[in-house]
């Protein structure tokens, strides 16, 4: 009795060429995701900055505003 492999081959393989094409779109696919996620990452980034500057720099207005009129915080 001999043990014989059957194989459907019902999906046929790629070629060597077709892989690394497969492989090259992906990694491309890839570095794109990470430049946009980068990107919104530092955009967002300056503009928390700016917020934040702006509302330093408008609390400090309110403390020198303060301080020139002589008055005090009202609970």
């Amino acid at each position: 009795m001999q043990i014989q492999k059957r194989s459907m081959n019902w999906v046929s393989k790629s070629s060597p060429w077709q892989e690394m094409e497969a492989a090259r779109l992906k990694r491309r696919a890839y570095s794109q995701a990470a430049l946009s996620t980068a990107s919104a990452f530092s955009s967002s980034l300056i503009s928390t900055a700016n917020s934040t500057t702006d509302s330093v720099n408008l609390t400090m207005q309110i403390a020198v505003d303060r301080v020139r009129n002589g008055t005090t915080r009202k609970v």
